[in-house]
């Protein structure tokens, strides 16, 4: 579990009261939900929230669009900006149409499309989220939706959204991609969520012993193996485990499904490092 100075590392621009709300709870919650029991639990969970809350900064959707952003949001519900204008700079209006008749929600006119709107850590959106969710947590987010966004719910409402949606099970599966998928739908924002569980991993991971450091010649064997696999974002091969180097072998672990961590006995076997 994170400590308060780990969450504001990870998350600078959060809030204090979500910050003690996370400290202070996290430990019973997460375990509760068994999100901390492996390390890709915790590791995804913390780096998914960290994207869909702008760092726990983001607890309510933002639906104030000018009508060009409608259209690239919505570009199945809208025509043209023309068609969008109406909604533009009208948040209430725009989800009581976008939202409606699904996700549980009534029509346009019943208000749920706003009443539902995403909230959260990890936003919630539509009746159906709100009840299942709430079941879970033992919140009425139905009967008071606003709720999910309060620093003393914000937490267990997330880790009731984590079980909602099965992704502990999920993470023990290493596939962050498809944890992304069942959260968002599909897979928008990937590149930004793996970059917040490069960070989430960079905070965390205790480093290794010196004496377990890789050598120079091992760390470019292995940028070398990335590089011809692609992992071109890591850069030269220095025999330098910096920001890319780390963010490239994140990657790679994750396309394989290894466990977290650097550079290790199975991350070269992978790579067709013969020690």
């Amino acid at each position: 579990m994170p400590t308060a100075s780990e969450l504001r590392e990870i998350y600078p621009r959060a809030s204090e009261p979500n910050i003690e709300a996370f400290a202070r709870q996290g430990d019973e919650l997460l375990d509760r939900f068994g999100v901390s029991r492996t390390p890709n639990r915790l590791q995804f969970f913390l780096s998914q929230i960290g994207h869909e809350s702008g760092g726990l900064t983001i607890t309510e959707e933002n639906l104030s669009y000018r009508a060009e952003r409608i259209c690239v949001v919505w570009p199945s519900r809208f025509s043209g900006v023309a068609s969008a204008r109406p909604f533009e700079r009208n948040p209430e209006r725009l989800a009581n149409s976008v939202y409606a008749s699904r996700m549980g929600n009534g029509p346009p006119e019943s208000g749920d499309g706003w009443r539902y709107r995403g909230r959260g850590y990890i936003q919630i959106t539509g009746r159906d989220g709100y009840e299942s969710v709430g079941d879970i947590a033992g919140l009425d987010l139905v009967g008071t939706p606003e709720l999910a966004s309060a620093a003393e719910h914000a937490l267990l409402v997330s880790c009731a959204f984590w079980q909602w949606k099965a992704l502990n099970e999920l993470c023990d599966t290493g596939d962050f991609a498809r944890v992304t998928r069942r959260i968002n739908g599909g897979t928008t924002g990937l590149a930004d969520r793996r970059a917040w569980l490069d960070k989430v991993r960079r905070v965390l991971e205790t480093p290794p012993p010196p004496d377990a450091q890789p050598s120079a010649a091992e760390v470019i064997a292995v940028q070398r193996a990335l590089r011809a696999l692609g992992y071109v974002e890591l850069g030269a091969a220095d025999g330098l485990i910096g920001r890319r180097t780390m963010a490239a072998i994140t990657r790679f672990r994750q396309d394989n499904a290894l466990p977290g961590g650097l550079i290790d006995d199975e991350l070269k076997s992978a790579l067709g490092i013969v020690a």
